[in-house]
């Protein structure tokens, strides 16, 4: 039988982060770009540099 490897919290918080769906980017000007939410398809905006980690608006993310 093969050895269980111990996963540590570093390699599950990247495979939780992967397997989440990418951002849907709507429009982009600048800095700021607009994003539809995955679930409930509103738009809002965000940086562009911390829009990947965006797929779910607060409400959504609040509210799972």
């Amino acid at each position: 039988m093969g050895v269980l490897m111990a996963v540590t919290k570093l390699e599950q918080w990247k495979n939780e982060r992967n397997s989440k769906p990418k951002a849907f980017v709507i429009a982009q000007k600048t800095h700021v770009v607009e994003i539809e939410c995955m679930h409930c398809h509103h738009h809002f905006f965000r940086w562009s540099s911390t829009a990947p980690a965006y797929w779910r608006c607060e409400d959504c993310s609040v509210n799972q």
